[in-house]
């Protein structure tokens, strides 16, 4: 069964959508809106449009951005890469796997609907440089992989209407120059916003950070070890209950605040001591903006605003701030118009936030599954070999009762674990995303000859669940390289802490099974 596919987009998500069609035999156009690939990681961005900033440097690892088909060259050792090598990245990516010649630049899609015959879909697109110059092309199926960092999403702050001063969104920000001298407002905090509000403090004449909630924040490198955030994703914390979890994370928070080894781990660690439920929110995993709150260059107001002056914030706990800018790091606005047959609303109400029941197979959307921890690229990735086995009828998709029920069931379990960030409603739980999504495709690491080779499965236990593990085995692995590489990667725990790991694990699974102690909801 080999399909003609349309891929919208040709950002990370795109590219592995694109790469894994191929590996199945379809044929492939890409449409995108831009001169280069890459998305927001894409070289000459304009000021008004969304992208990486100058000094973007990625919040998780190199080993947990590249897809497990094309890892990061030998021996380069974990690390985080800039936009600039992550771009360089994707272009190696396009190259070595002949996608390149596959995309259409400039090149806008207007609309995408079902055909009058019910057999397929028509396309319509028009050349960015000339809009009226319609053409409309008929695919099999379509993959949506515009992103997810597109359309930026605008708040109406109270008295905003009176306000003198400039506001802009951080998803046009590249450099603190524009800033330099300013009395800044910056309300919101996340990843980019963590490195947003650090620049700014830094050569602003004041600057004021205004958040809703205390968002759980994670050091790139916690504990000041040598191991990147992301090298404790692992199948050993995984099996570790939420509650365990939890404990864990509030004794070790108020450790730290007491004993942690510099100012900025005591702050990173009295921002937490807020959050009381800290794994029920996305993890910002860039302490950046802390050393400026320690310095002084940065005020934290977490109140919530009254209203906005002329020239001034007034704050729910009477505080007043004179500014002339106001910076917002509000996230984006999903947008999926261009699709005229189905209202999509809401990605928790897609399989794997990938496939509507009312389009099936025959549109599917690619990079709306957003860990809480881990990377984009890496669940894109799964989606992308998912459905590359659909189109080839290896794989076929639950019936509709089986298909809604398992929709609603994993949603249900979003909702009540996000409670933290409701409105974000791409978070996913990595682990367990990626282990179901396992099955689904056949890619588990866990088989029986696993056992034979100790040293694998210690690695594939207590190391990090990077992309590469999920070529070990099924569709298009790549055995030999992927246990070449998994082997190569350090585990980051020590001897001591994966036994007490462990033992946490078996306790609180024995409390739970006499009731003793809260299980962890059904994914």
């Amino acid at each position: 069964m080999k399909k003609a596919v349309c891929v919208i987009g040709a950002g990370p998500s795109g590219l592995i959508a694109m790469k894994e069609l191929l590996d199945e035999g379809h044929t492939v156009t890409c449409y995108d809106h831009n001169a280069e690939l890459g998305g927001v990681f894409r070289k000459g961005a304009g000021t008004d449009e969304p992208g990486a900033y100058d000094s973007t440097l990625l919040t998780i690892s190199n080993y947990m951005m590249a897809f497990s088909c094309f890892p990061p060259p030998e021996k380069q050792e974990r690390r985080f890469w800039t936009a600039v090598e992550y771009r360089q990245y994707l272009n190696d990516f396009a190259d070595a796997f002949g996608l390149r010649s596959l995309i259409q630049p400039r090149t806008d899609v207007l609309s995408v609907a079902k055909s009058d015959s019910g057999d397929g879909y028509v396309v319509e697109v028009a050349p960015v440089d000339d809009p009226t110059a319609r053409v409309s092309h008929q695919f099999d199926a379509v993959v949506v992989s515009t992103g997810t960092h597109r359309v930026p999403k605008e708040v109406a702050l109270p008295g905003q209407e009176d306000f003198a001063g400039v506001v802009t969104h951080s998803a046009f920000y590249r450099n603190a120059e524009p800033f330099r001298g300013k009395r800044v407002l910056c309300l919101g905090i996340g990843e980019t916003a963590a490195d947003v509000v650090n620049e700014i403090a830094q050569v602003a004449a004041s600057c004021t950070l205004s958040v809703r909630r205390w968002q759980s924040i994670v050091a790139r490198f916690p504990g000041g070890r040598p191991h990147p955030n992301d090298a404790y994703t692992t199948q050993m914390l995984n099996a570790l209950p939420l509650q365990a979890a939890t404990v864990v994370q509030r004794v070790g928070t108020r450790l730290a605040k007491r004993f942690g080894k510099t100012a900025v781990s005591r702050a990173v660690a009295e921002w937490n001591s807020h959050n009381k439920r800290f794994f029920d929110h996305f993890l910002t995993k860039n302490e950046a903006f802390i050393h400026q709150i320690v310095n002084g260059r940065l005020t934290v107001n977490a109140s919530g605003i009254e209203r906005i002056g002329a020239d001034y914030v007034l704050f729910k706990d009477g505080r007043r701030e004179e500014i002339d800018t106001i910076v917002l790091n509000t996230g984006y606005t999903e947008e999926f118009t261009l699709i005229k047959d189905v209202h999509v609303t809401d990605v928790r109400q897609m399989l794997k936030h990938m496939i509507h029941p009312e389009l099936g197979t025959g549109v599917v959307f690619i990079g709306w599954a957003r860990p809480a921890a881990g990377g984009v690229p890496a669940c894109s990735e799964m989606q992308a070999r998912y459905f590359a086995l659909l189109c080839s009828g290896k794989r076929v998709l639950p019936p509709p009762d089986k298909l809604n029920e398992v929709i609603q069931r994993q949603a249900a379990y979003e909702n009540g674990l996000f409670t933290g960030n409701p409105e974000l409603r791409t978070l996913v739980h990595y682990n367990r995303y990626m282990i179901d999504f396992a099955k689904m495709i056949d890619c588990s690491p866990w088989r029986r000859e696993v056992f034979l080779n100790p040293r694998l499965a210690y690695h594939l236990w207590c190391g990090s669940q990077v992309p590469l593990v999920f070529r070990l085995y099924g569709p298009h692995s790549d055995r030999e390289m992927a246990r070449r590489r998994v082997l190569e990667l350090p585990v980051a725990f020590n001897a001591a802490e994966i036994v007490m790991a462990t033992g946490l694990t078996v306790a609180f699974r024995a409390l739970a099974a006499v009731g003793l102690a809260k299980r962890d909801g059904v994914y």
